[in-house]
């Protein structure tokens, strides 16, 4: 009976000593603290699956974009904002379905595939962002650099290349500013505890506006990592058409995000952040897309259904390419 207590009694400790180990019951502060002079890595690949149904024939199409970044911290001010110089060291692009396969990794390829080369000549090439330490992006800095130096690594012809405009939002100030926040605006205005949550409300406009409402809920303290659940919902703006090649479409878009963060406490590096996205609605093309619109004829309506998983990494060490 002794002995049974006391294995008892043990695995109670155990418990509670691991329970301790995950959870002080204490307010931590989340923010993003790198040091003035060091250099930390980023990578990201971001996966999407499309289905398009076009004159009742559904259309597959499967791409993907991975970059890796060398980021070094130049400055660090009183209030702990950082200026970095972000630099492409890393590139990767995939895509198969009705525009053709195309498969290009900078590690595996010194010589990039026709419709790669855009992703080729991001390689070597920088700009500069000042950020705070809750994930807001100050300033951009060095873009007009940065598309001048990409487009003189091109060759003949393939700045009219589809992949030039699926590099665009590499390429333009706005386009780094959403990028950056979309990934490292996750950092909660004040300290919270464990069951805690925060949100935030963003607009987007990447090609067309959309606006998410995200949640983020810190579900447990590990050995210096925090474990964060997030859950997001989008939605376009049916009533904001974008002009296309002199068409307007109308993107009538909503869904749903769910994922994890895996946050280191001192720095607030995101270790490991992984989500899935799915977004359906339709796509209308046509004069009259706007709602409430008489001009022009009907519109035309492709329903679709984007399905996307995003994975990212940071280190104050150098990664490896994510696997693809």
């Amino acid at each position: 009976m002794e002995k049974r207590g006391l294995k008892l009694f043990l695995f109670v400790m155990a418990a509670v000593v691991s329970t301790a180990l995950c959870n002080t019951g204490a307010a931590v502060t989340l923010q993003l603290k790198l040091a003035q002079g060091k250099t930390y890595y980023q990578r990201t690949v971001i996966d999407q699956h499309m289905v398009q149904t076009f004159m009742n024939t559904p259309q597959v199409m499967d791409q993907g974009i991975g970059t890796g970044l060398k980021m070094d911290v130049l400055d660090v001010d009183p209030q702990g904002n950082m200026r970095i110089r972000n630099t492409y060291d890393w590139s990767t692009t995939t895509r198969t379905g009705p525009m053709g396969n195309l498969n290009y990794d900078s590690a595996k390829q010194t010589t990039p595939p026709p419709g790669a080369e855009p992703f080729a000549a991001l390689l070597g090439q920088s700009y500069i962002i000042r950020i705070t330490p809750k994930g807001e992006v100050l300033d951009v800095n060095g873009v007009e650099e940065l598309q001048a130096a990409v487009r003189k690594k091109l060759p003949a012809g393939a700045q009219a290349d589809p992949a030039l405009g699926a590099l665009s939002q590499y390429l333009d100030k706005n386009g780094i500013k959403q990028m950056v926040e979309s990934a490292l605006d996750v950092y909660p205005d004040k300290p919270v505890e464990v069951g805690e949550s925060w949100t935030k409300k963003r607009v987007f406009t990447p090609m067309f506006e959309l606006t998410i409402d995200s949640k983020w809920t810190l579900q447990k303290l590990e050995n210096g990592v925090a474990i964060i659940a997030t859950t997001s919902s989008s939605r376009s703006n049916p009533n904001k058409p974008v002009e296309t090649s002199g068409m307007k479409v109308t993107f009538d878009l909503a869904g749903t995000q769910d994922g994890t963060i895996r946050m280191q406490e001192a720095t607030g590096l995101i270790l490991l952040g992984q989500a899935q996205q799915q977004l359906k609605g339709e796509i209308k093309l046509g004069d009259s897309a706007q709602v409430g619109s008489t001009q022009g004829p009907p519109a035309m309506a492709i329903p679709v259904v984007f399905d996307t998983k995003v994975r990212m990494e940071m280190s104050d060490k150098p990664l490896e390419p994510v696997a693809k």
